[in-house]
């Protein structure tokens, strides 16, 4: 009996030692010195360094030395990848001063010889940008964990080129507003942009991601998401086993990049954290302190299902 109760006090510790393990996981300076792992599968740890990159650049607001050398890194490993890439530059107006400010979104596509201005039959995407004016902040889960999903998604979608080459990923610029407060007239430039373009080559379908690395993380897209495309995300949350309290529905609309290319009738899905859960938006503390791997790697795989049932999906 002493026996079975030591063993079972050993247990006890042993599981304790890996739950405090685990929660001090997030921002631990040990997953930089184990790098880039080399697997077939997504990996959050692969994710986690990415983000972990773009975040020792600092804030990256739009035109500044940060954001171009963000752009250097993102292409690079795009092309790393076997990914094509192309710059997309214009100029808006910032309504606080008046004055004409240039930004740049970067589009990919995989193999080489693509005509950019051609219609593809979805697209991933993310912004880049992070919100000026904030002292501290540097935007690990609000701009880096999307850009560091999709590099990771580069690399495993690498081996599947029939199903890559109807993809493209998008970089956007400028989804933060120069007032403090975004609205319909003051944010998402560079979506406002890219989805204007393309007139009526518009995708047949949009994964948006945003704030999508948050330990415990709590993803809720929006509730005018249309239909069809909610179907599919049901789907693949249930494919994965997902539990509903991590992914769900907001009950509100959000302002966000999905926005443009939903008002131009495609089927956006905007996978968004619950950003009023805790107090880190748009503080200081959006650092790699709350950054998961796990959470990374499940936001990957949700991506990774979304595609497999959109892409054959001339039914959409």
């Amino acid at each position: 009996m002493f026996r079975s109760l030591a063993l079972l006090a050993l247990v006890s510790c042993l599981a304790a030692c890996h739950e405090r393990e685990a929660d001090a996981l997030p921002g631990n300076a040990g997953l930089e010195q184990l790098g880039f792992v080399e697997t077939e599968a997504f990996s959050g740890q692969n994710a986690w360094m990415h983000t972990n990159e773009l975040v020792k650049m600092g804030s990256r607001p739009t035109g500044s030395e940060a954001y171009k050398t963000q752009l250097e890194y993102i292409r690079s490993q795009l092309t790393k990848n076997g990914w094509e890439c192309k710059m997309m530059d214009f100029t808006v107006t910032n309504p606080m001063t008046g004055e004409p400010v240039h930004m740049q979104n970067l589009l990919a596509r995989f193999g080489n010889g693509h005509d950019f201005d051609e219609m593809v039959n979805g697209i991933v995407s993310c912004h880049i940008d992070t919100k000026e004016g904030i002292p501290g902040f540097v935007g690990a889960n609000d701009g880096a964990s999307g850009a560091a999903v999709l590099l990771e998604l580069s690399r495993v979608l690498a081996a599947h080129p029939d199903l890559t080459r109807k993809v493209e990923l998008v970089f956007f610029d400028g989804e933060e507003s120069f007032a403090p407060h975004m609205n319909e007239e003051d944010g998402l430039y560079g979506s406002k942009y890219d989805a204007g373009r393309r007139g009526d080559k518009q995708p047949l379908w949009m994964v948006n991601l945003d704030m999508v690395g948050r330990d415990r993380m709590k993803i809720r897209i929006p509730w005018d998401t249309p239909q069809r495309i909610y179907e599919e995300y049901k789907r693949a949350v249930q494919a994965l086993n997902l539990p509903s309290s991590q992914w769900g529905v907001s009950e509100m609309p959000i302002l966000d990049d999905h926005k443009p290319f939903l008002s131009n009738g495609v089927y956006a899905l905007n996978l968004i954290d619950d950003f009023m859960d805790g107090d880190w938006w748009h503080t200081e503390r959006d650092n790699m302190d709350i950054i998961s791997p796990d959470s990374l790697e499940t936001t990957g795989k949700v991506v990774m299902q979304l595609l497999k049932q959109l892409v054959p999906g001339d039914s959409m």
